[in-house]
């Protein structure tokens, strides 16, 4: 009879009955194997049998080692039959067996407890360290097992796959989008290896297809879910039930399912059609799974907060308080377990029926809803205390969720009460105002600008204005600027920061670090194949530059330093006001649109919209907009024909472009629906905003106005919130006299990405340019098919910059003009060309230049092209100001360029007409050189310019020019409207 305790035997016997196959395809008859051999009920038991026998072996015994490391080596299979082997005991076999000095059986035993690791910290969302450890072995592991052995082969195969979901798993505990992206690369190419093996290839595609779903839902990519979603029952229909993993796979499904009923409720605010899960005997989870459970009830979640199915609801929450009650408080799982309970409880309270009114809150509804609240206010105060602060990736999430509970709870406060309500506001607030710090945080860990975009959205747009409006009802203004600032052109201030890492590590006697920051980077990444023929989309941006296990070493060090408030804190007023006076504005002016505010308890309260106003002189006030709404006909209008000149995304095959043409009857670039739009939103505009706005700045032209060429009225810097980016604010009209009157002729208006760039761009080396002497690079027409453009660049280098460079179609390739941008500090760079955005890109937004080159945005803020210094750039080119990342992102080219280090950037926010611009950017050059304006007067004085009907002709104008500027029509916004100053 065999000895049962001879598991070197026992693995000879497990390996010839997987032989060649796949050990998942045989499972059963190896749980068998183990089970016979031991003599025990299932292969779980086996374990216990094992690890009592070895734990009673002398130290000394010579079999010591070697018996841990074989059951460890069995201690996968011996988990498909049932719970066993614990972490700690898998981690003291691996010591003794590791005594042994052979590096392969080394390697099997690093790599089989990394997997062990993998599968428990997985499971239950624990130390998130022993991850990024486990990635490491699990690298190692597979590099020491010769390819040569197929036996061996296949287990580096198995360590390759581990270390990918390793990885996959780490990003999201802690929120790295880049390190998913590799873990997914990685897993896709490790499934074109299992071609034999088709059951694990299928159950591989699910896991990718899930990750993909969840990089999609991040995104709000619908069409991209369903598609994951699609790919998931494929390979799940393929995936045999007896197959070990079919469990989790069937898993990943529902959870796709919640997100994709999730964004469908988002967009049409009705409940997805699917099926709702619910509980039976048959699907109820395991009651000794805190992991299941949970799983099983965030499945619930959704449909039932969907369908006000209070039943459904508060069986999900039974079920997280039978898991939190397994969980050890304070780790990982028990965190984000008491926080899906939290918003199980706020959404029970938002089912149930109430109408508040006097002492409503002692009727049963009331004290059902105050329960259900005060139980998620304490859940989430404990969750945030152990979050500690914006480095931990739940720090967002659950300080918004808590101030969101803590604004319901101070709402439902009686009358009487008025103290305690006030107080529960005011720790709203604070909290709130904290929780966005996280924002910042989440998007300097990210690896590349797309990445930052979906770290940016994740944390939702939507709280930022939400604890804005709270902070305005409260009569708080400068906690309404912080929670505004904290929200907005995250990207542009990771690119700012990024920039300046090494001389800030430097700085703090981290040279080691600061070189290892400034070499790092990755190459680009090709195409894979689909699991389905095809090839996999390359919609999810690849990471650039530092990683995120860099990013994050970094971010560590930088935090604990002095520079800490720079990463993470928005200016405050006095920055502000200090920026104001030395770029000779009067005022930085936020726009906020109405809304509602809406609570997790489904109370809501409709706020006004409002002007918030921060003056040079450090003041800071508000002025009521109530006929500001997103919802405006004419904004809606305006958006439903995608702008002035369509929108970028709705063009097909065909791009953003500066069209040639006569001015009267422009070819294929403005339609007239687009135009009427156009027509219609300005006068709205200056109804909605600049009416009250010119009335609060009427007299206070020249109260900040010491430099040169100042303009006698006022200077104002606006900044837009979320769809408000869209409108030319400048161009806003009301009937007056025989005519029109503009917006811009009452004031000079100016726009800003943020106060954060703002302060940034005034904190530069005061410019010169234009002035006598500055160097220049003027780019005409660089692909040959913009006669206008041409042109005009060819007057604009004869007449203003002679001694400057002048490239073409023949020179201007992006090789050429980035060399020349370096050598550009304090000139005047003017690109006359077509630019292209396409949303959501890698290269989201482009000039084309000669040759068929590019020069990108991200290439100008992440790649070798960033930090130039050219005082002034015209980018007289289609949407050079159009985000192409989101409206508050104010992510578009002219923004790259000032992020770069240009000090004033000229961009556009439509296809603007070749001819019209060609005038209006000649006779901006014309100020700006012959009158010495500042380039954002030189900008404004050519747009009146424009519009005077009885214009006059400067004597230098080129003869072309001059006759076309005869014919203009002051009325047509389009041709010179679309044009905007940032900057100096």
């Amino acid at each position: 009879m065999a000895d049962r305790f001879d598991l070197e035997s026992l693995m000879r016997s497990v390996k010839a009955v997987i032989g060649d196959r796949p050990w998942s395809t045989a499972i059963g008859q190896l749980s068998t194997v183990v089970a016979e051999h031991a003599a025990t009920a299932d292969a779980a038991a086996a374990f216990e049998l094992y690890y009592a026998h070895w734990r009673n072996m002398p130290g000394t015994d010579p079999r010591h080692p070697g018996f841990a490391g074989y059951l460890l080596q069995l201690v996968p299979l011996m988990r498909q039959s049932g719970p066993c082997c614990t972490l700690e005991q898998a981690q003291e076999l691996a010591a003794a067996a590791r005594t042994v000095r052979d590096p392969q059986w080394q390697a099997h035993i690093t790599g089989v407890l990394a997997l062990v690791v993998v599968h428990d910290t997985a499971a239950t969302n624990a130390d998130p360290e022993l991850l990024e450890k486990a990635v490491e072995d699990l690298d190692a592991a597979s590099g020491l097992l010769p390819a040569t052995d197929g036996t061996t082969a296949a287990t580096a195969t198995a360590f390759r796959i581990g270390r990918a979901v390793a990885r996959a798993e780490h990003a999201r505990l802690r929120g790295g989008e880049g390190e998913l992206d590799v873990s997914i690369e990685e897993l896709t190419a490790a499934r074109r290896g299992l071609t034999d093996r088709p059951d694990d290839q299928a159950y591989l595609t699910c896991y990718i297809a899930c990750l993909r779903a969840g990089r999609a839902y991040l995104g709000r990519d619908e069409e991209a879910v369903e598609r994951y979603i699609r790919e998931q029952e494929i390979a799940l229909a393929r995936l045999p039930r007896h197959h070990p993993g079919r469990d989790s796979a069937e898993s990943w499904l529902a959870t796709n399912r919640t997100l994709l009923r999730n964004l469908t409720f988002q967009r049409t605010g009705q409940s997805w059609p699917g099926p709702r899960p619910r509980l039976d005997a048959g699907r109820r989870p395991d009651p000794t799974d805190p992991y299941a459970l949970v799983q099983t009830a965030v499945e619930m979640i959704a449909g039932a907060a969907d369908d006000g199915d209070r039943a459904a609801m508060a069986e999900a929450i039974g079920l997280l308080h039978e898991a939190l009650e397994q969980c050890e408080e304070g780790g990982e799982h028990w965190m984000r377990c008491a926080a899906q309970l939290a918003t199980a409880h706020l959404f029970q309270s938002g089912l149930v029926r109430w109408e508040p009114k006097p002492l409503s809150h002692l009727s049963p509804a009331g004290r059902e809803i105050i329960a259900h609240t005060d139980q998620a206010i304490s859940l989430l105060r404990r969750v945030r205390r152990l979050a500690e602060g914006p480095a931990h990736p739940m720090w967002t999430h659950v300080g918004c969720l808590l101030a969101n509970a803590l604004r319901s709870r101070s709402m439902m406060m009686p009358q009487l009460r008025t103290a305690a309500a006030a107080r529960l506001g005011k720790e709203s607030r604070e909290i709130g105002l904290a929780a966005l710090s996280g924002l910042a945080w989440n998007v300097l860990l990210q690896s590349g600008t797309g990445h930052a975009m979906e770290a940016g959205s994740r944390a939702m747009e939507e709280m930022c204005l939400d604890v804005a409006r709270w902070c305005v009802l409260d009569g708080e203004l400068e906690d309404a600027v912080r929670a505004l600032d904290s929200g907005r052109a995250l990207m542009l201030h990771a690119a700012q920061v990024s920039a300046t890492v090494p001389d800030m590590l430097r700085q703090l006697g981290q040279d080691g670090l600061a070189e290892e920051w400034r070499t790092a980077g990755t190459g680009p990444l090709e195409p894979e194949p689909g699991p389905f023929g095809g090839f996999e989309p390359m919609s999810v941006p690849r990471p650039t530059g530092p990683d995120v296990r860099l990013r994050r070493r970094v971010l560590k060090v930088l935090a604990a330093s002095p520079y800490r408030d720079r990463l993470l804190r928005t200016p405050a007023l006095a920055e502000i006001a200090g920026a104001l006076r030395t770029l000779g504005a009067d005022a930085l002016v936020y726009l906020v649109p109405t809304g509602e505010l809406v609570l997790p308890t489904r109370r809501s309260r409709t706020i006004p919209g409002a002007a918030l106003i921060v003056g040079a002189d450090g003041t800071l006030r508000s002025v009521a907009l109530p006929d500001l709404r997103l919802d405006a006909p004419e904004l809606t209008a305006y958006q439903a024909v995608g702008g002035a000149g369509g929108d970028p995304r709705r063009r097909g095959g065909g791009s953003p472009r500066r069209d040639a043409g006569p001015v009267t009857t422009p070819q294929g670039g403005v339609p007239p629906r687009g135009a009427e739009a156009l027509d219609l939103l300005c006068g709205w505009a200056w109804k909605s905003v600049m009416a009250p706005l010119a009335a609060e700045f009427r007299g206070s032209g020249d109260s900040h106005g010491a430099r040169r060429g100042r303009s006698r009225v006022p200077s104002v810097v606006l900044v837009p919130v979320g769809a408000l980016g869209a409108v030319p604010w400048h161009a806003a009209w009301r009937a007056g006299g025989p005519g029109r009157r503009y917006a811009l002729e009452d004031l000079q208006v100016s726009y800003a990405p943020s106060a954060r760039t703002l302060c940034e761009v005034a904190g530069r080396t005061p410019p010169e340019a234009g002035a006598s002497g500055s160097p220049a690079l003027v780019i005409g027409d660089p692909t040959g098919d913009l006669r206008y453009a041409g042109e005009e660049a060819e007057a604009i280098h004869r007449v203003f910059y002679p001694n400057g460079t002048y490239l073409d179609a023949d020179t201007a390739d992006a090789t050429e003009v980035s060399a020349r941008l370096a050598g550009l500090r304090g000139g005047v760079l003017h690109l006359a060309c077509h630019a292209r955005v396409y949303p959501g890109e890698r290269h989201s937004a482009y000039l084309d230049l000669a040759a068929g080159s590019r020069l990108a945005a991200e290439e100008l803020i992440e790649g070798t092209v960033r930090r130039i210094a050219p005082g002034l750039v015209c980018l007289a080119a289609c949407w050079s100001n159009v985000s192409s990342r989101g409206y508050d992102e104010a992510y578009s080219l002219a923004t790259a360029f000032l992020t770069a280090g240009t000090h004033t950037v000229l961009g556009t926010l439509w296809p603007v007409p070749d001819e019209e611009t060609s005038l209006l950017m000649y006779m901006t050059h014309h100020y700006l050189r012959c009158e010495a304006l500042p380039p954002g007067q030189a900008l404004r004085r050519a747009q009146l310019w424009m519009l005077d009907p009885q214009r006059t002709i400067p004597p230098e104008m080129p003869a072309r020019l001059a006759v076309r500027a005869r014919y203009i029509r002051p009325a047509n916004l389009v041709g010179w409207a679309g044009f905007t100053h940032q900057g100096w």
